[in-house]
């Protein structure tokens, strides 16, 4: 997290330098050269990977869900990030930021490609993706698991594939999901876990 504040992409100019870092960044660019070949058999687009983040050097992952269709949209940011200007993203900056948990993070989402409604053949091609994704993270130790889905999903194709990293199941981490004081103590104190877990 390079900001100390929540929504920090909502500034042009800061957007702008984000935007630049894709192509200097020498931590995302293994992600972004799987990204731009990923993105080459799909229809529908896939944001980018935040150069902010720890990139293939993450030692934590939190999988959402999907990609919103703000964030690709003409005036949206394009990234996956805890910087984006939406509610989702600040309660993960809020709870990462309360936890301590700075650095050694990255996001990312279990159906990486623009789609309202996912289905199963969409949640088994992101889980393929996400294996992918896995094989690019040498140092990764922990895995968050952001809402039901996600879980289910992991649990049916990916749960064997990195026997290494510790698995965190927590709740989605938009309004709906954190409608309830319970479910909003879950994800903080997964995010704890996390923390404690890489130091």
């Amino acid at each position: 997290m390079y900001l100390d504040h929540p929504q920090a992409l909502a500034d042009d100019a800061v957007l702008e330098n984000r935007r630049s870092m894709l192509a200097t960044a020498p931590h995302i660019q293994s992600l972004e050269q799987w990204r731009a070949s990923y993105t080459a058999t799909k229809s529908t687009p896939v944001p980018h990977f935040d150069p902010a983040d720890a990139g293939d050097q993450a030692r934590v992952l939190f999988v959402l869900d999907r990609p919103q269709e703000e964030v690709l949209s003409e005036s949206g940011t394009g990234f996956v990030s805890v910087d984006n200007p939406d509610s989702a993203a600040e309660r993960c900056w809020i709870e990462r930021d309360s936890a301590g948990l700075h650095e050694g993070v990255l996001m990312w989402n279990m159906v990486p490609f623009l789609v309202s409604n996912p289905n199963a053949d969409n949640r088994t091609a992101g889980a393929k993706a996400l294996g992918s994704v896995l094989r690019l993270l040498p140092r990764l130790e922990v895995v968050l698991l952001c809402s039901d889905a996600v879980q289910q999903t992991w649990d049916k194709h990916l749960q064997d594939r990195v026997p290494r990293v510790t698995v965190i199941k927590a709740p989605g981490v938009g309004p709906q999901s954190l409608s309830r004081k319970t479910k909003q103590d879950e994800l903080r104190k997964a995010v704890e876990r996390a923390k404690r877990l890489v130091g």
